[in-house]
């Protein structure tokens, strides 16, 4: 049997998000979810829902709609993994017991409740060293152009092809990159 620990859509699709309002840090212009949406493949409506708190948090400013856009609220190396993580899915903790020892009537005499609060606290230490700034600097922070440009591959240029469905087959490429 296999145990797996996951952090939730919310929370990966908002550490994207962050991340590529940090990777067009340096423009003047707000960036727009749908720009978002196809840098990163992930579903716009779900990044406007995700927006809506990190907004509330002050972790973005901007507004929504179709002439709105997002930056970010503070500079990147103030903005720790862990609150993107907190604002969008809620506490990082890997038992309910963790923080809310009454949610569980055996946490009192329960041999393995230690174990689980020093790994969430390993785990909270580990999102508090890493800013969003750290995410930013990597050529795959949910960003296909900056990893492009790491690899050194050109994506602008579209091939040559010839021949009945060429059109489908690069839109299909595409979605692979």
């Amino acid at each position: 049997m296999e145990v797996v620990v996951r952090l939730n859509t919310r929370g990966r699709y908002g550490l994207q998000l962050m991340s590529q309002l940090a990777c067009h840090l340096n423009e003047s212009r707000p960036v727009g979810l749908k720009e978002v949406a196809k840098a990163t493949g992930l579903p716009w409506r779900y990044l406007e829902q995700i927006a809506g708190p990190l907004r509330r948090a002050a972790l973005i400013k901007g507004r929504p709609g179709r002439a709105g856009g997002y930056k970010l609220g503070r500079s990147p190396e103030r903005i720790t993994l862990r609150e993107v993580m907190e604002v969008t899915s809620g506490p990082v903790r890997l038992m309910d017991c963790v923080d809310k020892p009454d949610t569980c009537e055996h946490s009192n005499k329960c041999t393995s409740r230690a174990m689980w609060v020093t790994l969430t606290g390993e785990l909270r230490g580990v999102l508090d060293r890493y800013t969003l700034d750290d995410l930013a600097q990597r050529p795959c922070a949910g960003c296909r152009a900056t990893a492009s440009r790491a690899r050194g591959v050109r994506t602008t240029l579209k091939p040559t092809a010839r021949g009945r469905g060429a059109a489908k087959r690069w839109k299909y490429m595409r979605t692979l990159e």
